[in-house]
């Protein structure tokens, strides 16, 4: 297949693909409109755990860990159980907390149908992280610097009781230089001692400090305006994305079961017998040719006439049955028109409305249906009193007369044969229009009488095996089947910029004419 016939296809099953697509759509908007908003908070916290000490590849790992474990302990069982408590709450919002990449950042965000309460619980779990800073760092047990402080006041206390010693021996009576020696040298050693805590307490308090401060808010948490969720145009974007390729699979799918044939191309490879002319489309206001005489339409008929001109006349071909596979195929425009169109070059044409369940050649000829070939059959009036007169001198028509209880047995019966025989030794041309192939057995008992069939068929109306079926049937008669003819073929530009400047005279057939059928068309 070319690109045309994918686009062909599309455009055929265009209302499936937008109806899939509408659909789609209205699913989505009514889930969508089910769907509860959740609103989204977040806090976001700097853990400055590389302000504790000059950094190396070591404790950048060490800080990275540090990191992941604040983040972990965000959201462990136990803060959250102190969270629940503080904020009174018996189910707590989806928490989700996650190191900012290559920052000393994280994120807490909160998800919550109540925008409110998601910004109240981000904030106090920030609280409860902080609060709880010393007791997240040191596991819970004391830090250095509450042991450094009770070893500094034990060693406070030794340099106290040296020095009281100290000044004991100083006053001791009779004076002891060794004794006194010995006590100088026993304060020195506490003091230093207490010099040497001392030292290591002022360090531990100034880490403490630097610990006090290595988690702070970077920015708080504020009310959301917008819910994230759902979100419309997303889900929107992606009904229509997914309606439109339902509906593009739909159309294929429809496409592979439809057995109707809509193309001109498949239908004369479906039939395999000769096309004797293509009718291009026409708006209801143009189908009569006689009021559009310069239409693609109207041409199209005086082709079909020089065709029909051209077939030699000793195969008595001068009484046609037009017929159908199936009804609503346009039989009775074409024989009105060809009728017309045939008359135009002075021949002697009769139209007759064998149709006698749904006739309309005298709609189309603009004519009184009060007598026809109904009362003919049924004797109640002879043949000319019920032929009527068309447009012009050369044009005749019979319609169907009055509709019949019993239209079967009156076409079947010896006197439509001898209707026919003798209309066909008044005029050069009679024209049959007959109900359709398949829906009457009417036209079987025709066809022994008329000398050419014409099959006509329209685009996009008829399945392929209802064409099978009538062509299998007509090919039972090739020495009487002319061809067939294409109704409402494919829009051809040429043709809407086309129009006759004048049509060569033809002879009438009952002159004999034969001549070369390609160029009467030229003509």
């Amino acid at each position: 297949m070319q690109l045309k016939d994918y686009l062909n296809i599309l455009w055929r099953r265009k209302w499936i693909i937008l109806l899939t697509t509408l659909v789609t759509l209205v699913v989505v908007a009514y889930g969508t409109s089910l769907i509860t908003p959740m609103y989204q908070a977040s806090t976001t916290l700097r853990v400055a755990a590389s302000a504790i000490d000059t950094q190396n590849y070591d404790l950048y790992i060490y800080n990275e860990r540090l990191m992941n474990t604040y983040a972990e302990i965000a959201i462990s069982r136990p803060i959250l159980d102190e969270l629940a408590k503080r904020l009174g709450l018996r189910d707590i919002p989806d928490i989700k907390a996650e190191v900012v990449p290559n920052t000393e950042l994280i994120k807490i965000t909160v998800t919550d149908p109540n925008p409110a309460l998601a910004v109240e619980t981000a904030n106090a779990l920030a609280d409860t992280l902080i609060a709880k800073r010393n007791q997240l760092y040191t596991g819970g047990e004391k830090n250095s610097q509450e042991v450094l402080a009770v070893q500094l006041a034990e060693a406070q206390t030794k340099v106290d009781q040296a020095r009281q010693a100290q000044n004991a021996a100083i006053v001791q009576t009779p004076p002891s230089p060794q004794n006194i020696e010995v006590a100088r040298q026993l304060l020195q050693i506490e003091q230093s001692n207490y010099s040497i805590l001392l030292n290591q307490y002022e360090q531990a308090r100034l880490r403490e400090e630097i610990r006090a401060s290595m988690i702070t808010v970077v920015e708080a948490a504020l009310i959301p305006q917008e819910a994230i969720s759902p979100n419309t145009i997303l889900n929107y974007v992606l009904g229509l994305l997914i309606g439109l390729l339902g509906g593009l699979v739909a159309a294929f799918i429809f496409e592979n079961l439809d057995s109707t044939l809509y193309t001109t191309e498949d239908i004369e490879t479906t039939a395999g017998i000769n096309t004797i002319a293509k009718l291009p489309h026409a708006r209801k206001k143009q189908l009569n040719i006689l009021q559009n005489s310069d239409s693609p339409l109207a041409e199209a008929f005086r082709k079909l006439v020089a065709r029909i001109q051209a077939i030699n006349p000793k195969r008595q071909k001068k009484i046609l049955l037009v017929m159908s596979p199936v009804p609503q195929q346009g039989v009775s425009m074409v024989v009105s028109n060809l009728a017309y169109a045939l008359s135009e070059y002075g021949n002697s044409v009769i139209a007759v409305d064998c149709n006698l369940r749904h006739p309309m050649l005298h709609n189309l000829f603009s004519l009184p249906n009060e007598k026809g070939l109904t009362d003919v059959l049924e004797q109640k009036m002879d043949l000319n009193q019920a032929i009527q007169e068309g447009s012009n001198d050369c044009l005749h028509v019979l319609t169907s007369g009055e509709v019949s209880a019993h239209p079967g047995q009156l076409i079947a019966s010896p006197l439509m044969a001898k209707v026919i025989n003798e209309l066909g030794q008044r005029f050069d041309i009679v024209l049959l229009d007959t109900p359709a192939l398949l829906a009457a057995a009417d036209i079987q008992a025709l066809i022994q009488h008329v000398g050419g069939l014409v099959l006509v068929v329209r685009r996009a109306q008829v399945q392929r095996e209802t064409l099978r079926e009538a062509v299998k049937f007509l090919v039972t008669y090739p020495d009487k089947l002319i061809g067939l003819l294409v109704n409402e073929v494919e829009f051809n530009r040429s043709q809407s910029l086309y129009r006759s400047t004048g049509t060569a005279k033809l002879m009438p057939i009952s002159a004999g004419s034969q001549g070369d059928p390609a160029r009467q068309e030229e003509s």
